[in-house]
């Protein structure tokens, strides 16, 4: 409890931190995922998912202003016994925990086709699991810390995309939206599952500052993604055609290939090595909200000894899946699980809140 007197974490820690776990692997095949479920100008469906995004923020902001910046497992457990709650929690652990573990399996399986065919995936998911702990045994503090330096990082890169400007045709675009789609509700759940991060910032109140003002923090978060999702994906429109997009396996790795350096080739390659930092911080947050749900079941159980517990099952669960089309695949079931947490576990909150009011009016 002293850490937590000492430390708070802050809009600008919230908002880095959101903005980084957002942030993912898909962003590299966005393009074709708009293009392939929404058709023409499906770039335009980013903007409807992020309002969505921003309703399901509001729903958290809610719980952290009714419940007074009391932590959600707080709230839930002075109502329900905690063996009650116990599948939930379950639940909870295995489908945070496999996330984290998937997009770490997704950035090597791409890592392995495009740098390292001959090394093993398993190794290289070995080499940056090890980086993943390191950085989840240092604490949230450190991570959403160490996390600004990782995200100034990133944004540095945007000014590449003004070397397309002279690529992009406007015709390219069309004058239609949303024709030619294949399956609009798959492409929706696609699309949704690329802003997922912002859901764990349920778990920072008992972290984040007193001020309800770090809330703002995760809009601003959500903010930025829907920018860089919108950027990329817009751009990537008027240089390829939605049909090109379509056949494009990695549209925006294709993108980047138009960039020439004398001095570096295939800086595609390059540009998506640095992007590491993108998936640890994503991992970690993952892990680290799977080892928070489980201490709470098991509270004398330390975290330094709970976080490398799930990453090693999860890492022998992993081996499973040995391609990218499996991976994909159980992705698609476990954004669905998460989607639906995301929205559940805060409406779960203000009822219990809501009901905790209307049975103690004085507290």
């Amino acid at each position: 409890m002293a850490a937590l007197s000492r430390e708070r974490l802050y809009t600008h820690h919230v908002g880095f931190l959101v903005f980084n776990t957002q942030m993912g692997v898909v962003l590299f095949t966005l393009p074709r995922i708009a293009a392939t479920h929404f058709g023409t100008n499906g770039w335009a469906a980013i903007l409807i998912v992020s309002v969505i995004a921003i309703f399901n923020i509001y729903l958290i902001s809610l719980v952290n202003k009714v419940g007074k910046g009391e932590s959600f497992f707080d709230i839930v457990e002075k109502t329900i016994p905690k063996w009650v709650l116990a599948p939930l929690y379950l639940f909870m652990t295995s489908v945070f925990s496999m996330i984290g573990c998937l997009v770490v399996k997704q950035y090597v399986l791409i890592y392995q086709l495009l740098i390292f065919p001959s090394t093993p995936d398993i190794v290289l998911k070995l080499v940056v699991d090890v980086l993943v702990l390191l950085l989840l045994l240092k604490g949230i503090y450190t991570i959403s810390k160490a996390n600004i330096i990782f995200c100034l990082l990133l944004l540095m890169l945007a000014p590449i995309f003004a070397a397309f400007t002279s690529e992009f045709d406007s015709v390219r675009l069309t004058t239609s939206f949303f024709k030619d789609g294949e399956n609009s509700v798959k492409g929706f759940i696609t699309i949704y599952s690329a802003f997922m991060g912002y859901e764990i910032s349920l778990f920072f109140m008992p972290y984040a500052s007193r001020s309800v003002k770090w809330i703002r923090g995760v809009y601003i978060g959500n903010f930025v993604v829907t920018s860089v999702y919108l950027l990329v994906t817009f751009i990537c429109y008027g240089v390829f055609s939605y049909v090109q997009l379509k056949l494009q396996s990695f549209p925006l790795l294709d993108l980047l290939a138009y960039l020439k350096f004398p001095f570096m080739e295939r800086i595609q390659n390059f540009l998506y090595s640095v992007f590491l930092i993108s998936v640890l911080v994503t991992a970690s947050m993952y892990y680290w909200t799977s080892k928070e749900t489980l201490s709470r079941l098991v509270p004398k159980i330390k975290g330094t000894y709970l976080s490398p517990a799930i990453m090693v099952v999860t890492f022998f669960i992993s081996y499973m899946a040995e391609t990218l089309t499996v991976v994909e695949k159980w992705f698609g079931y476990l954004s669905i699980m998460l989607i639906g947490l995301a929205f559940f576990l805060p409406v779960f909150a203000l009822v219990i809140l809501l009901f905790r009011k209307r049975s103690l009016p004085n507290v």
